[in-house]
């Protein structure tokens, strides 16, 4: 094995992603740019962080999601998902809504009309 701590890199290599950069990013990418096969990285991330590598990534980008959200009022939520890679929206909503507990538009519409524990 060419790392020792290959596990770490990949994770601390997509948290460092923007959105524009993670949009795309697949496991035959992260595998080809740390030069191990898909199969041991999803192996090994799934042994040690508890979660699939795609997982993980569809996490990162539904936590981007949330900031883009919050930073930007005009943002449309097919830019955004658009932004992120998602070729459809409505899929996109879906998995917002897995993941926050409301759909996009009205996730930001609450948090504007009660900062705080959403934004937290």
């Amino acid at each position: 094995m060419a790392h020792k701590n290959i596990i770490e890199e990949i994770f601390c290599y997509v948290v460092r992603m923007s959105g524009d950069q993670i949009a795309g990013l697949t496991i035959k990418m992260l595998a080809e740019r740390f030069e191990v096969s898909r199969c041991h990285i999803s192996r090994r991330f799934h042994d040690e962080r508890g979660m699939t590598l795609a997982a993980f990534i569809k996490h990162r980008k539904l936590l981007l999601a949330e900031r883009f959200l919050m930073q930007d009022p005009e943002l449309s939520v097919k830019s955004l998902a658009g932004r992120l890679g998602y070729a459809d929206c409505q899929h996109f909503i879906r998995r917002f809504r897995e993941q926050w507990g409301e759909s996009p538009g009205r996730y930001r519409r609450l948090a504007e009309s009660h900062p705080g524990p959403l934004q937290e």
